[in-house]
């Protein structure tokens, strides 16, 4: 694992991630273990040995037995936000298919969202809305490489989601329907930074249909400024320019909101995902308007926090948006990075920001309390040759030996030695290669833990 599966991202959105995550090798002191040091770690290993449930597979076919352990983890909160450590790998992709799969089967979820453009995967919702007919064996890994956003639709395990949930919902005997969001903005260019068109096309089509005066004026108001959306460095955007995109942004929701009477449109699914494309249209601009000058020679510069933390708060308000379209019963599963969906701002990396970036699942935090429960991921093969690598989470939930399990961070027991252990800041691996540093009890609620990772099987053509 490591730098390879960030292939698929903005070459400024990659770097960034791995920037972020990377803690510097001179920021934990490579010190010999001191006898203190070995008590605490023999304490937490015995804790986690007696604690952790093992996890019998990843495959989402078959018994799901083992899992029922969730039950007290979640309890009745209605979103649970689990978190991949690194994009691209097939364990826990695999497992959030089987959780999917769980939390459906019983505990009454009935929706998920994933860290994938939200313009883009209406097509998605669509399909696995289900329909009169099946559809071809074929199109579900189209429409994931359509329309999974960041290179996700290359992944087979997002095309074995997408049958699952079709088939659930074709199943007669499943009155509610589940539903599929994607929370993330439309993002590209080479600083990856920069909203795309999609959400803008996607409500221009929506008024031609509705109001075409509007659409028109609309369409021939955004054609000079498109040609900066993705973010083409060789024409920067001036001040004037972005004003008149934000007002054009601005024109743009509230020519939606007009349509909200017209045949009954506000409650119509249209009108609602148009509205919400709107809103992300918005929610890009002001990542946009966040990103801090490129510095000279490149790389990440220190007010780049701004950005980060813009996307973020904007994802939060996305899955606030899909909890809100599921109504009083409706419950979530939010699938998306470690470095998103944990309750802890972004600490370490060589680029020395002005100050760590706020995460998604602080902003989730914030709103729903405990409500929300955050699952993280850990493990996979690392280098055993750094001392600050073993010294973090995963190395330590190496020691039990066992392939994978799930631990509640939330049951540290009586020991003083354990409690201070979770509470204390400590290194997690993503990525592969890189560490950040984040204190346990406050940034998840519970970890999955898996000994290795492998690729994600291809999304063949």
């Amino acid at each position: 694992m490591g730098k390879p599966y960030l292939g698929h991202l903005g070459r400024r959105t990659a770097a960034l991630l791995s920037a972020l995550a990377c803690a510097s090798a001179d920021a934990r002191a490579q010190q010999p273990a001191s006898a203190e040091d070995r008590s605490t770690s023999n304490a937490v290993l015995r804790w986690v040995t007696a604690t952790a449930r093992p996890v019998r597979t990843v495959a989402a076919t078959g018994d799901i037995s083992d899992l029922r352990p969730l039950a007290t983890i979640v309890g009745s909160a209605r979103i649970v936000a689990f978190g991949e450590n690194t994009h691209g790998a097939h364990e826990p992709l695999a497992f959030r298919n089987r959780l999917f799969r769980y939390l459906v089967e019983e505990l009454g979820f009935t929706a998920i969202a994933l860290e994938t453009g939200l313009p883009e995967s209406r097509e998605i919702a669509v399909f696995v809305a289900g329909g009169p007919s099946a559809p071809p064996p074929s199109e579900a890994a189209r429409i994931a490489r359509q329309s999974f956003s960041w290179g996700f639709g290359n992944f087979a395990e997002n095309v074995d989601l997408l049958h699952w949930m079709r088939a659930y919902n074709d199943d007669p005997r499943h009155r509610r329907k589940l539903r599929f969001y994607g929370i993330d903005l439309s993002l590209g260019g080479p600083q990856g930074s920069t909203p795309t068109p999609a959400a803008i096309d996607a409500v221009l089509t929506y008024l031609a249909r509705l109001d075409e005066p509007a659409a028109s004026r609309l369409r021939a108001r955004f054609a000079p400024m498109l040609r900066h959306l993705p973010g083409d460095p060789s024409s920067p955007i001036t001040r004037a320019e972005h004003d008149d995109l934000t007002g054009a942004i601005d024109a743009l929701v509230a020519s939606v909101r007009r349509t909200a009477n017209a045949a009954g449109a506000a409650s119509s699914e249209d009108y609602v995902w148009a509205l919400r494309n709107a809103e992300v249209a918005r929610q890009g601009d002001r990542v946009h308007r966040a990103q801090a000058p490129a510095t000279p020679g490149g790389g990440v510069p220190p007010g780049a926090w701004r950005e980060i933390s813009a996307r973020d708060s904007a994802m939060a308000a996305n899955v606030e948006w899909a909890l809100e379209r599921e109504g009083p019963g409706g419950r979530v599963l939010v699938f998306a990075h470690d470095m998103h969906v944990k309750n802890a701002p972004t600490v370490g990396g060589p680029w020395r920001l002005e100050r760590p970036p706020f995460a998604m699942g602080q902003y989730l935090r914030t709103a729903f309390g405990d409500r929300l429960v955050i699952l993280g991921t850990a493990g996979g093969a690392a280098p055993r040759s750094r001392a600050e690598d073993r010294a973090t989470i995963d190395a330590m939930l190496a020691r039990v030996r066992r392939p994978r399990f799930l631990l509640d961070l939330r049951t540290s027991g009586a020991d003083p030695a354990v409690r201070a252990w979770i509470a204390t800041p400590q290194g997690l691996r993503i990525n592969g290669d890189a560490i950040i540093t984040l204190t346990p009890a406050s940034a998840f609620d519970a970890l999955f833990y898996v000994d290795s990772l492998t690729p994600a099987r291809p999304n063949a053509p």
